[in-house]
């Protein structure tokens, strides 16, 4: 066996890629006697100095990039730093501040997280993954299906729409193709894999789309601080999914006013309604006169960066 074939493929802490990142991840070339070791974008700007890309130009469009670290005391000082030093936030005047990454997990959720850390529940999983030959590490409930596929450009650059109403209820009535989870209260939710509402059959669902269309993404209201409701964080989502910038701080004119910011004059904004139906405009923290220094409110234990510039 070649060095090259036997070299250990880790995120940064050790764990090893789940099972359909083998499609993502390219071709490693360095030292043979590098350590080789996956990481987000997030986690290489943290990094710094301490790891090398190794995987080219290529990795910066990827969802995750390959570092060389050297020796394994290199290796430890990178697990101090991501654990306990202070989180470096870059901001993309044009891109926003939210960077293309999901969980290193066995199973996806639409958020990116995992659905489940019960042994038992992992095992079925992995079981109907296995059973019905899925590609997809995604699994959605059928309120997540029906909420994230409204935009027509998800449906095209992912390969997969829910189809007509006959389908979804057809899917997520059968056994053989669900999975029942607890999603923290006594209820139970039923769970779907992605692969199942693909647009033709021959046609795998595009990971690197799911990736960016699924990635965490958890917007907060510049006043509060706090999220907003998952109706609201729904039209969010679709709304950074078609402009292209990820944007996590939101607010009315209102709120950016009563915290001694200002919007800019036509600043573009959306119109949402929250569980109860209540609308708002909500315009992104990028849309104002101090982008920045609204990103330090809100985030006041992150080092603040402009990636434009820096």
């Amino acid at each position: 066996m070649s060095s090259f074939t036997a070299c250990v493929h880790t995120d940064i802490l050790m764990r090893p890629p789940p099972w359909w990142a083998s499609t993502l991840i390219a071709e490693i070339r360095g030292a043979e006697t590098c350590l080789k070791l996956l990481t987000t974008p997030a986690q290489q700007f943290q990094l710094g100095r301490q790891a090398c890309g190794g995987a080219g130009n290529n990795a910066r469009r990827s969802w995750t990039r390959t570092v060389c670290v050297s020796t394994a005391t290199d290796t430890l000082e990178a697990e101090v730093i991501l654990t306990h030093g202070r989180r470096l936030k870059r901001v993309s005047l044009h891109r926003g501040d939210v960077e293309l990454h999901v969980d290193l997990s066995e199973f996806l959720s639409c958020r990116g997280t995992a659905l489940t850390e019960v042994a038992e529940k992992v095992k079925l999983l992995a079981e109907c993954t296995q059973k019905n030959s899925y590609t997809s590490p995604f699994w959605l409930t059928q309120m997540q299906l029906e909420g994230h596929f409204h935009n027509p450009n998800i449906r095209l650059s992912t390969r997969c729409s829910p189809g007509n109403s006959s389908r979804i209820s057809e899917v997520y009535g059968n056994p053989n193709k669900l999975i029942e989870l607890n999603c923290g209260s006594a209820a139970t939710a039923r769970f779907a894999n992605l692969d199942e509402f693909r647009n033709q059959p021959h046609l795998e669902p595009c990971l690197h789309s799911c990736l960016s269309f699924f990635r965490i993404f958890s917007p907060i209201n510049v006043k509060t601080c706090l999220r907003f409701d998952e109706c609201v964080e729904r039209y969010l989502r679709v709304e950074c999914q078609r402009s292209g910038c990820w944007c996590s701080v939101w607010g009315t004119p209102e709120d950016y006013t009563s915290c001694g910011f200002s919007t800019l004059d036509g600043a573009i904004g959306v119109h949402v309604f929250d569980g109860l139906g209540n609308p708002s405009f909500l315009i992104r923290a990028l849309c104002t006169t101090s982008p920045l220094d609204i990103y330090a409110r809100c985030y006041p234990h992150d080092s603040i960066f402009e990636s434009d510039t820096c």
